[in-house]
């Protein structure tokens, strides 16, 4: 189940985040580092920062910008999955759900940077349509590779 967040998950949350070992290790960061720099991004104006539950227990998150201020496009900010549960098909079917829902109805260009040294997460995206646009930083001074999924619209 999707749903946006708000303010009475935050605790839910914070579980969620300090879980995510590896996340926050191709990060550079220590879990709690993510934790707090991914909360604050949630309770910030101007994204939709969604909660993916199975079975009441949060499975995933994500959060988008709908509207890119420089290049209009939406922005695929975070999606990040329970990574005891990598590899089991789950990122997929929530993406696909994700995307359906929350991305396709707002725009038809998506963007999203990927970190270089996260091969198995540029496969991923790769899969779901995704391709290499440039290399870029981002607004912390992160280094990322841009990949870009073009939507055709039947006419």
């Amino acid at each position: 189940m999707i749903r946006p967040y708000s303010k009475e998950n935050r605790k839910e949350l914070e579980n969620f985040l300090v879980r995510q070992h590896t996340f926050a290790r191709l990060n550079g960061q220590s879990v709690e580092e993510f934790c707090d720099e991914n909360v604050a991004d949630f309770e910030e104006d101007g994204t939709v920062s969604l909660i993916i539950r199975e079975d009441e227990r949060i499975v995933a998150i994500a959060d988008l910008l709908k509207r890119h201020p420089v290049d209009g496009s939406l922005w695929l900010g975070l999606f990040v999955v329970e990574e005891t549960l990598h590899g089991t098909g789950l990122a997929q079917t929530l993406y696909e759900q994700v995307e359906e829902e929350y991305m396709r109805p707002y725009q038809t260009v998506f963007r999203l940077g990927v970190l270089p040294n996260n091969l198995r997460a540029r496969r991923f995206w790769e899969r779901n349509g995704y391709v290499y646009e440039k290399d870029s930083t981002t607004n912390k001074g992160v280094r990322v590779h841009v990949l870009k999924k073009q939507l055709i619209r039947p006419e």
